[in-house]
């Protein structure tokens, strides 16, 4: 009797053995595949945030994603332009999927004559006036803008083609011939003065109002990324450029007050 029992104990513990084995390998055999994404962005590189987290450079491949949704965030590798685009996406992958994705950035073009103010004309529709920031897909703007501002010659700028970036253009004054004979020549001489003042103080106050919003516009794109990266480097940089942007608003509202001085004495 003795014996029989321990043989029946020992068949009982084969069991159990071989049927946890088993089960261990159901459950391993049952742990959710892992999915594959590739991410392309056509000429232009990009750095790749997945889930909040930097991945690297597109063109990039990663195939350590579990199945689920996730979000995506590209944002274009020059972080030093302040002409940068970003894309924002979300993407659900099934448990083993391999998808590919393919983004393309935004073509961004800043308009900026002087001075400033004119009428920028695509074709025969009216964008805006300068300094102007044109923003569409590649294929989206033409290859040259017209602008036109009262008493300057009409002028067309060549965009950067295919890609983004400052378009400028220094606008031409359309000059009128005097008559000949003229009760108005006898003060030609303060004439010539007043406008050679008012000139300068215009000059001064539309260069300051530029200089102030370019330096406002590139605090505010560094400011957003070391809001995504947490770098101090650009929080410096940021606090840098607000302090230029002050100092050139001042010195835009110190040429306007000029301006409008000469313009009501004289």
């Amino acid at each position: 009797m003795t014996g029989s029992r321990r043989g029946g104990c020992g068949i009982l513990l084969m069991c159990a053995v071989f049927m946890g084995t088993a089960n261990g390998g159901n459950a391993d055999s049952t742990a959710p595949a892992l999915c594959s994404l590739t991410l392309r962005t056509g000429t232009d590189t990009a750095w790749v945030f997945i889930d909040s987290v930097r991945t690297g450079k597109t063109p990039l491949t990663v195939d350590s994603l579990r199945g689920g949704r996730h979000a995506l965030r590209l944002v274009q590798s020059d972080l030093s332009s302040w002409l940068t685009g970003s894309i924002n996406d979300t993407v659900f992958l099934a448990p083993g999927e391999q998808r590919t994705l393919r983004y393309a950035f935004d073509r961004r073009v800043m308009v900026i004559t002087d001075p400033s103010g004119a009428i920028v004309s695509i074709g025969d529709s009216i964008a805006g006036t300068t300094p102007l920031l044109l923003v569409s897909r590649s294929a989206g703007l033409p290859s040259s803008v017209t602008v036109e501002r009262k008493g300057y010659e009409k002028t067309a700028i060549l965009l950067p083609a295919g890609e983004s970036g400052v378009a400028r253009a220094a606008l031409h004054k359309i000059w009128q011939s005097e008559p000949s004979e003229s009760p108005l020549m006898i003060e030609s001489g303060r004439a010539e003065r007043t406008g050679l003042r008012l000139y300068v103080a215009g000059g001064v106050t539309v260069a300051a109002g530029v200089a102030a919003a370019y330096w406002k516009i590139k605090a505010d794109g560094q400011n957003a990324l070391y809001q995504e990266t947490g770098d101090p480097a650009f929080q410096r940089t940021t606090h840098r450029l607000d302090t230029s942007a002050a100092f050139a608003l001042v010195a835009t509202q110190i040429g306007f007050a000029f301006f409008t001085y000469f313009l009501l004495t004289d």
